[in-house]
Parts: structure tokens; C-alpha cells; sequence
């Protein structure tokens, strides 16, 4: 199962799945407003990890918008972060990431759980949801607890903390996927 985490997030870093060609699952969570202050939303969330086959340290990055919308930032060495910061910046970063299904979701938070769920790339091309769920540790923290499908076929015990940075401007949540 570790593998298949490893995976998803190579397959999901990469890039290589156009819109056009993933119809895929519905996402299941229902799209909710966040006004709350359990997390702060004016920057991203990122998790560290060390890389599939190797020792470098990566980092994985995530916004949460008022919307309740959720967007995969991307995947990057440590030491290249500052330069996906550059990107995230950046009107070509943007209109391309809209392009990508499987960087977009939904989130919910419901006192100190968080849920957040998204499109990840599959093999021929059709994305499934999986569903990150944790607790929120305080306003800038949180720890993912468990990765799985939504109707139960698959579960992945977790163990990832995710950390808030505040960033600006943050890319906004336009996307064709979800409305």
C-alpha cells in the first residue's frame, strides 16, 4: 500500500494527466462554505516526506480556499521551494494548474477533523477520489490520520503533519471542475 501512496503522489507531481482526458469518479463530500478559524487559510499547508527511492526531502503543498475548495499545489524538493512559491505567483502556473483535474477537491471541517478529498490520476486516465482525513492540532496544523476510497475499498493508515505558511497572493479557486 505504501507503494501505491508513492505512486499517486510521483503520478500527481508530474503533471501528465490533462483534463481532457479524465471524466472520473465524483467527488463525495459536500461543498460547504469555510468560515470557521480552526485553520487559517491565507497561505498553504505543507506536509515533509523523503522521496520514493531516495533520500532527498520533498514537500508536498496544499490551499484551502473560503469556498470550501481544497488545491493540490504541487510536489517539490525542499530546496526548490521557494521556486514553486515563484510559481504559484505566476498567471502561466495558474491557468495551467485549471487544467488538471486531479488538483482539485473539497474540504470539511467539523470542530477539530478535517476531511479533504480530491481526484488523483490513475491508470488509463480516469481519476479517483480519495479521501485525506486527520485532526486539526491548532490554527497552523494539522495531522493527516488516514487516506482512503470513499466506498471503503481501500484504507491507508497515516501519520503526515501538515505545517501553515503564509503566502500571497494566494492562486485563486477557479477551476472547471468543480462549481
Amino acid at each position: 500500500m505504501k507503494h501505491l501512496i508513492a505512486y499517486l503522489i510521483l503520478i500527481t507531481s508530474c503533471g501528465c494527466c490533462s483534463s481532457e482526458f479524465m471524466s472520473g469518479e465524483n467527488l463525495t463530500l459536500p461543498k460547504k462554505e469555510y468560515k470557521g478559524t480552526e485553520l487559517r487559510i491565507d497561505g498553504y499547508y505543507y506536509c515533509e516526506y523523503i522521496g520514493f527511492g531516495s533520500n532527498d526531502i520533498y514537500v508536498r503543498t496544499y490551499f484551502f480556499y473560503e469556498n470550501g475548495i481544497v488545491q493540490y499545489g504541487g510536489a517539490t524538493k525542499k530546496t526548490e521551494l521557494a521556486n514553486l512559491e515563484a510559481q504559484f505567483m505566476t498567471m502561466e502556473w495558474q491557468m495551467s494548474n485549471r487544467k488538471y483535474k486531479h488538483r482539485w477537491g473539497l474540504f470539511n471541517i467539523d470542530g477539530d477533523k478535517i476531511i479533504f478529498e480530491r481526484w488523483y490520476p490513475n491508470s488509463p486516465g480516469q481519476p479517483k477520489v480519495y479521501v485525506n482525513e486527520g485532526k486539526i492540532v491548532n490554527e497552523t496544523t494539522f495531522h493527516i490520520t488516514a487516506f482512503y476510497r470513499p466506498d471503503g475499498s481501500e484504507r491507508i493508515e497515516q501519520d503526515e503533519t501538515y505545517h501553515f505558511k503564509q503566502f500571497s497572493p494566494k492562486p485563486d479557486s477557479t477551476n472547471v471542475f468543480i462549481k
